[in-house]
């Protein structure tokens, strides 16, 4: 987040503006803890079946399409009419293809016919939600992130309500279901207004030709994307088959931290993401913004799996009441396990913005390999906690392997922020150790670490000052190139 004059304060102010974009989401979650209380363990292991089978479709519709979309705009703003129509028809041609299959699915498991119409719904929603992101993917690279906040807003503002009212009415799993669709239809429709009325008339929505040339072009990516959720996802579906409903509710209420935490990431990478793929691969400056990157996130990561190890017993029973006591180690593990997920993913976009897609297909691939030996056998063993053991194994070879696949552009994003991070947690986990289980633990286990970060002062003041300037819109005086 240095180099050019500016850089750091442009990055902070487009994470931030992602920040309140992102934030909407809390909506979401606040539906699908009312969800999972009002339903419990079984009906909402029905739901978690049906949204991880739903996000496996997302990513193959998706085809990784976004991420280059958001790199060839950030370079050329005026190919995004030319851009936006060969994503879309590609996304239409790969919803051709593999819906029929999704469909069959549910029916060839013999799931109940209320999980098999939640799958069919939450998959039109999360298809309406891949071509959304090819909206999110122009107001990135062209930075006008207040966009993407205002249509995220709206899609909450009708998520909610319509969820809320249909549980309520007695809707249930499938009323839910349905308001995540009827959502996803009018943020799409305001999404694609506001690209043509406001940044690029959209004049170009059917070409066949750029789609086949694009798809042959983003197959490594698609590859390793898909692979990477049907990691992800792996678990909960491991675990309706070979244990029951109900640990798959328990683990899901778990899993909702991802969502959480994704937040952060997602921010943190609209406002890195295209400033990399401007920058020369293995310079000076890419090895500066991925290292300063990877530190911030770091110092996010560590305190989240600090404090969902110290506090998984509180927050379970406090978020979720009663029922859900078997989740309490489930999500002390899975903190750990979603920080190592989001600091591979940050790795990952590196690794894309210099057009390395087939080392992220590589990592991607050992990843799931090692999901295929370890998730299965630890679900029927262990249920919902031998899930979220696998899944953390999971996520830890694939932070080891993207820390080695970008070390040639960006050497070992790891410097001495990182080593102070480390520190301050340690300090956090010996305090949370001697306490007992409580509140009480997970705070003063979260304001060691704070007061470690103030004295070992992992990220320097000046910048820190630069930062919050060009968050709050206020940039700072221009610093000189490579200056910390």
């Amino acid at each position: 987040m240095t180099g050019a004059s500016g850089s750091a304060e442009r990055v902070a102010r487009n994470a931030a503006m992602k920040v309140l974009g992102q934030a909407t989401r809390l909506g979401s979650l606040v539906l699908v803890i009312a969800t999972a209380r009002m339903l419990g363990p079984t009906e909402f292991g029905k739901f978690t079946f049906a949204y991880a089978l739903a996000s496996v479709l997302g990513i193959v519709v998706d085809f990784g399409i976004s991420v280059v979309l958001t790199r060839a705009v950030a370079r050329d703003p005026g190919v995004i009419a030319e851009r936006w129509g060969t994503a879309s028809t590609l996304k239409l041609v790969l919803v051709g293809l593999v819906g029929p299959i999704y469909l069959a699915v549910p029916l060839l498991m013999h799931r109940p016919w209320d999980t098999v119409l939640a799958v069919w719904l939450l998959g039109l929603a999360i298809t309406l939600q891949a071509f959304l992101e090819n909206a999110v993917a122009v107001f990135t690279a062209v930075q006008r992130l207040e966009h993407e906040f205002q249509m995220r807003l709206l899609e909450k503002l009708v998520l909610v309500p319509v969820g809320f009212a249909a549980l309520a009415l007695g809707g249930g799993l499938l009323g839910v279901a349905g308001a995540f669709v009827v959502a996803a239809i009018v943020s799409l429709v305001f999404a694609v207004w506001t690209i043509h009325r406001r940044i690029a008339p959209l004049a170009q929505w059917w070409r066949p030709a750029g789609a086949r040339a694009l798809a042959r072009e983003l197959a490594p990516v698609a590859q390793a994307q898909f692979l990477a959720v049907a990691t992800s996802r792996m678990a909960p579906v491991a675990l309706v088959l070979l244990a029951s409903d109900e640990a798959a509710g328990h683990f899901g209420a778990a899993f909702r931290v991802y969502d959480v935490a994704w937040v952060v990431l997602a921010s943190l990478e609209a406002a890195v993401y295209p400033e990399l793929s401007r920058t020369p691969g293995g310079s000076p400056r890419f090895r500066a913004v991925t290292t300063q990157a990877f530190e911030a996130l770091l110092l996010f990561t560590l305190p989240l799996a600090l404090g969902l190890a110290a506090g998984a017993d509180w927050l379970t029973t406090w978020i979720y009441g009663p029922g859900y006591e078997p989740a309490v180690p489930v999500l002390a593990v899975l903190g750990s396990a979603v920080g190592c997920a989001m600091l591979a993913h940050l790795l990952g976009m590196t690794l894309l913005a210099v057009d390395r897609p087939q080392r992220l297909r590589a990592v991607a691939a050992v990843a799931f390999l090692a999901g295929l030996l370890v998730i299965p056998g630890l679900s029927a063993l262990g249920g919902a906690l031998g899930a979220a053991v696998g899944v953390l194994v999971v996520e830890g070879v694939g932070l080891v392997g993207s820390l080695l696949g970008v070390r040639r552009f960006a050497g070992w994003p790891l410097g001495r922020g990182a080593l102070k991070g480390l520190a301050a947690a340690a300090a956090g986990g010996v305090v949370a150790s001697l306490l007992p289980a409580g509140l009480g633990r997970l705070l003063a286990s979260l304001l060691v670490y704070a007061a470690a970060l103030v004295v070992l002062r992992p990220i320097p003041a000046s910048v820190c000052v630069r930062l919050v300037r060009g968050a709050l819109g206020r940039p700072g005086p221009p610093t000189a190139a490579g200056a910390g």
